[in-house]
């Protein structure tokens, strides 16, 4: 299957789906958006440290200290009771609380979000606040932790030391001599982190803050970010959706597909025909194309008889087969008009050729009358003898020769193909051309007819 079959399969057959998947996410969003309630964010910017961040890595890693110590537990507890907050939780502040970076530098906006303006002014200035303290004060235990630690071991390791030399046994001398080197192990740890904290810039006391709280603004309830990401996953779903019906319930994509599945051809295309009152059906105007090829059609396949079958409802099928009997009939019926000819060739009448006969010597507005009506010069002949049924009004009374013709929708299930197929091999009978149905869209909706 070419790939405009299968765009054509899932778009065009299923586009009110599409559409549908599509559209009720964004709508969905939409209401959700605009019947939650106005929330305001306020901003304060915050540098942490003066030593600027080589690499990304460290950049990030800086960032990823900050966000951890301005969402913690302590942290918040602390603002809250800093701004003299009690409605709120620290979970939820920490939640509504978001950090983000200047580029590649050690500068960092703290950003909150609350639905009172208010709230969220004085939750941002204390967070900063906190934050600021936390790196030039309480920042720096890491680096008081990690020197501690690497003193105690340094001290173990010298007492570990002049015990060496005083052992009794090589037992002895070897446990030594392995609890040294994990003191060395322990050593090598703690001042690689050291160097860690120091080249992360946030234990040297240099955090300040930039800018306090500023005024709170309204946040926008709804972005076009949101509506494209909801437009987007039902986009996807729909895409999914089509598929699984297309594997358990296929369709041929298009007349042309379901024509060359059965080795015949397009004969046309019917227009799409207007309901009447109280929903009849009203007579399909068929263009002279289509009747012209399926005349031919017929008399190739030297059928007496043409057999209209399709998914469409009976009564459709049984006008559409009265309304091709009468304009099949009518296209030779008529006798063509008369030209005048002229003599030749001493006195004779010539034809084409030169040779004897009689030829027509037509003026220009003959001509023009010729190619705007070219049936009034058809030669003279009698009127069609084939006659054209719908499938239910065929019985075992009727010897003629007879022929199929498909009458099928834009997209015909593939049910509807191995149903044509079975009927060719149960009569017999040659399929000698497909017409399109343009008034049944693009899914057949209606049972087909039955023999």
């Amino acid at each position: 299957m070419e790939f405009n079959e299968a765009l054509r399969r899932t778009l065009g057959g299923h586009w009110r789906l599409l559409v549908l998947l599509v559209v009720l996410p964004m709508v969905v969003v939409t209401a959700v958006g605009l019947s939650g309630s106005s929330t305001y964010v306020s901003k304060a910017r915050v540098q942490a440290s003066a030593t600027l961040p080589t690499t990304d890595v460290q950049a990030n890693a800086m960032l990823s200290r900050v966000r951890a110590v301005v969402t913690s537990g302590s942290v918040v507890n602390a603002a809250l009771r800093k701004a003299d907050i009690t409605g709120r939780s620290a979970s939820a502040v920490a939640h509504r609380t978001k950090v983000s970076r200047l580029g590649g530098s050690a500068v960092f906006t703290v950003k909150v979000t609350d639905r009172d303006p208010r709230t969220a002014e004085k939750l941002a200035g204390a967070l900063s606040e906190e934050l600021v303290a936390f790196f030039n004060g309480s920042g720096n235990l890491l680096t008081t932790e990690l020197l501690d630690r690497q003193a105690a071991l340094q001290d173990k390791r010298v007492r570990v030391a002049g015990q060496l030399p005083d052992a009794d046994s090589a037992a002895e001398s070897g446990r030594l001599t392995a609890q040294l080197g994990a003191l060395d192990q322990q050593l090598l740890d703690v001042q690689a982190a050291l160097r860690g904290a120091q080249a992360d810039g946030l234990a040297d006391r240099t955090a300040s803050l930039l800018s306090s709280a500023g005024d709170a603004v309204a946040v926008p309830p709804l972005t076009g970010v949101d509506l494209a990401l909801a437009g987007a996953i039902g986009l996807v779903t729909g895409l999914l959706a089509v598929t699984l019906l297309e594997v358990f319930r296929p369709h041929v994509a298009g007349r042309y597909a379901f024509g060359r599945e059965l080795e015949a051809p397009v004969l046309g295309r019917l227009p799409a025909a207007p309901r009447g009152a109280h929903g009849s059906v009203d007579r399909p105007a068929v263009d002279d194309g289509t009747i012209v090829a399926l005349r031919r059609a017929a008399a190739r396949a030297q059928s007496e008889t043409i057999v209209l079958t399709g998914p469409g409802p009976q009564s459709q099928l049984a006008v559409l087969a009265e309304v091709l009997q009468g304009r099949m009939g009518a296209v030779t019926a008529d006798p063509p008009a008369q030209v005048p000819a002229t003599d030749v060739h001493n006195g004779r009448y010539a034809d084409g050729n030169g040779a004897g006969g009689r030829v027509r010597t037509l003026t220009r507005e003959q001509v023009r009358q010729a190619v705007a009506a070219p049936s009034a010069f058809v030669a003279p002949g009698p009127a069609s003898t084939v006659r054209v049924r719908a499938l239910h009004q065929v019985d075992d009374s009727d010897c003629t020769r007879h022929a199929l013709v498909a009458v099928e929708p834009e997209l015909p299930p593939y049910a509807e193909l191995r149903r044509v197929q079975n009927l060719m091999a149960t009569t017999g009978w040659p399929l000698i051309g497909i017409l399109g149905d343009g008034s049944r869209g693009f899914r057949a909706r209606t049972r087909p007819e039955r023999a």
